[in-house]
């Protein structure tokens, strides 16, 4: 007896032949390694920002920012090629027939498409890792105030001023450690803490915040380079790890 009850039909269509599903992993995997460095290019191009003369380095500044941006955009293009092939893994691992070639360019190229008719608000601004770039720049030149918001918009500044986030992680209730946030709920943990409670759950896990309804992948996760300086700066100016305060304004 034959140890695959799939099928085939044209080139490029399928019903879950072992093969395929063994070329999905090794795809995902690759993807999974490359991704990281678009974030590497981004966490270069902020670390260099630091390092310039306030306003007689402006146009570098201006270059490193749209260098961020590219690092950005590769970034969601990379995810969505991702998000493609996982959703084309679930529908062959289910039997259905797929297209592979046709699937996968249908699903890219939509949300490629609905990404880039999106505004600067929603591509960049929205960002963790590009909002920790612009961030560090103003910190550079205006260390004592607190940066607007990216977008201009008073009322969300009057409505940040009056937010609090914690500097530690609602699973293990301790200090975050390289902390994530969730692009679907902004809220953030420790990393491993909530990549173990998310493996452990199939993949989904409601977001462990208390009041919190969403679902949360591993690929909504989100490096927090900003929350990171805070939880380091709390660390560095307590001499109690047990100190009271345990908040921090939100102020990008």
């Amino acid at each position: 007896m034959s140890s695959s009850r799939s099928t085939r039909g044209p080139l490029g269509r399928t019903s879950a032949p072992h093969k395929e599903r063994k070329e999905f992993d090794v795809l995902l995997r690759e993807l999974a390694e490359i991704i990281p460095y678009a974030e590497k290019g981004i966490i270069f191009a902020t670390e260099s920002a630091v390092d310039l003369e306030q306003a007689e380095e402006q146009e570098e500044v201006i270059r490193l920012d749209k260098v961020v941006r590219e690092c950005v955009d590769i970034e969601r293009s990379l995810n969505f090629q991702k998000e493609a092939l996982e959703k084309i893994k679930t529908k062959v691992e289910a039997g259905q027939e797929v297209d592979l070639v046709e699937t996968f360019k249908s699903l890219y190229d939509s949300a490629l498409e609905e990404y880039e008719s999106a505004t600067e608000d929603e591509k960049y601004f929205e960002n963790n890792s590009y909002k920790d770039f612009r961030q560090k720049i103003w910190e550079v030149n205006h260390p004592d105030e607190a940066m607007p918001p990216l977008n201009g918009n008073e009322d969300d500044e009057i409505v940040m001023g009056k937010q609090k986030e914690s500097l530690y992680c609602p699973i293990t209730t301790l200090l975050l450690e390289e902390p994530v946030t969730s692009k679907v709920c902004k809220h953030t943990f420790s990393k491993d803490a909530i990549l173990q409670l998310i493996r452990r759950n199939t993949n989904v896990v409601p977001c462990p915040m208390t009041g919190c309804d969403k679902q949360i992948m591993e690929h909504d996760l989100q490096p927090n380079k900003r929350i990171e300086r805070k939880v380091a700066q709390y660390r560095a100016e307590s001499d109690d790890p047990m100190h009271d305060v345990e908040y921090t304004s939100i102020i990008d």
